[in-house]
């Protein structure tokens, strides 16, 4: 599949090979799949630095890793996308998601890589979790004794749930690293979060981020024919995150993840991994794993 170049980075023009291809949200550059590219990037904010890459690319994939703060994902299907990341950017305050309570807007919202949750800048209070972060969500339910709140989201260490006691600032209850879920309460009791049927998302999210950290048995349980796990992780190969596929294959499976490694610094490869099951009223099991990388 031919490759195609999209820049993430503030408004500025862009030129390939010395000829001028648009502006930074124009859409897909088009790119050579051997031999050497020449990009320069020229803001429109005088503030902004600019930059010039050299990008070498071999079979539709660069070669070269990268500098300063500019970073690269490789997508299946051909698409490069390079991120400009800048000081100013990084300052940025994110809000991700907010929700009413009796204490007020409850806010959840990330700067300079970290997640906080918060009413305002006085009583915000940061989470004991690692970016980057994606799939965040804020749930709550008044509680006649403890008013409870639940983070749920993924992080740089994988899924997460972060169990919060509503107060002024927010007290942090809990932290539950390796899967993100969803809580019901229990109004009779004090506090007695149950778990819901696990989705099929949730179920191939987990099981890939078991086999990521080698827990070859737990991941067999989500399976329908548990022999398959290590012929199934086989299909993978090694991989260092679980991310949302931004970009979706057409016509892969049902449930889509991606999982990346990293090919080069600052250059991250993601392949697309697709998830056929079946359930039986009560538990969704993975029937097959399908990988695509794209190139």
């Amino acid at each position: 599949m031919h490759p195609m170049l999209q820049v993430l980075a503030p408004p500025g023009l862009l030129y390939i090979n010395g000829r001028f291809c648009g502006e930074t949200d124009s859409g897909g550059i088009p790119l050579t799949r051997d031999g050497v590219v020449y990009l320069e990037y020229k803001p429109l904010d005088a503030h902004t630095p600019g930059a010039a890459l050299k990008l070498t690319m071999c079979g539709g994939l660069l070669t070269d890793g990268m500098t300063d703060d500019i970073y690269a994902v490789q997508w299946p299907g051909g698409l490069l996308e390079l991120e400009f990341r800048g000081g100013a950017a990084m300052d940025e305050v994110v809000a991700h998601a907010q929700i009413k309570t009796p204490f007020g807007q409850l806010q959840l919202l990330e700067r300079e890589a970290s997640l906080f949750i918060g009413y305002d800048n006085d009583s915000e209070v940061e989470l004991p979790v690692a970016g980057p972060f994606s799939d965040l969500n804020l749930r709550t339910q008044p509680h006649p004794t403890i008013p409870l709140v639940a983070v749920t989201g993924h992080g740089g260490d994988g899924a997460f749930t972060v169990m919060c006691r509503l107060a002024h600032p927010p007290e942090i209850l809990q932290t539950i690293q390796g899967r993100a879920i969803d809580w019901a309460f229990d109004s009779a009791a004090v506090a007695s979060p149950r778990l819901q049927i696990a989705t099929p998302i949730q179920v191939s999210r987990d099981w890939l981020e078991m086999t990521l950290a080698q827990d070859h048995s737990g991941a067999a349980r989500l399976l329908t024919n548990s022999a398959y796990q290590q012929r199934f992780a086989s299909v993978l190969g090694v991989y260092d995150q679980v991310v949302a596929l931004r970009y979706p294959v057409p016509g892969l499976a049902p449930i889509e993840w991606g999982v990346l490694s990293l090919s080069a610094p600052q250059i991250g490869r993601v392949n697309a991994v697709g998830f056929v099951g079946e359930t039986d009223g009560e538990t969704w099991r993975i029937d097959r794993v399908i990988s695509y990388g794209g190139t």
